[in-house]
C-alpha cells in the first residue's frame, strides 16, 4: 500500500481519506483490510508457484528434447566424443 499525502506533505487523518473500508458506524474496518491482504498474499503465492512450475516444465521439456536428439544422432559435441574415447580406453 502507498501512503496518501496531503498537499502540505502530511498524512491525512482517517476521516479525510475517501474510499476507506468502514463499518456501518463509520469506523475503519481493519478486519476488511486483513482479509484483502490475506487474499492478495494467497494470489501472489499461487502466481509464484505457477511460474515456478512453468519453469520446471520448460526445463524438463528441454532435457527430454536434448536426450531424444542425442539418442537418435549419437554424441552431440566434441567433448562427448572425447569422453566416449576415454571411456573406451579405460575399459568402461
Amino acid at each position: 500500500m502507498f501512503r496518501q499525502m496531503n498537499p502540505n506533505g502530511h498524512a491525512p487523518r482517517a476521516q479525510d481519506i475517501e474510499g476507506v473500508l468502514r463499518h456501518p458506524d463509520g469506523s475503519v474496518d481493519i478486519a476488511a483490510y486483513a482479509r484483502l491482504a490475506h487474499r492478495e498474499r494467497a494470489a501472489a503465492i499461487a502466481s509464484s508457484a505457477g511460474e515456478a512450475m512453468r519453469t520446471v516444465r520448460e526445463m524438463v521439456s528441454g532435457v527430454r528434447t536434448r536426450l531424444a536428439s542425442a539418442a537418435t544422432s549419437g554424441p552431440a559435441s566434441g567433448k562427448q566424443h572425447a569422453a566416449a574415447r576415454r571411456g573406451a580406453a579405460c575399459g568402461t
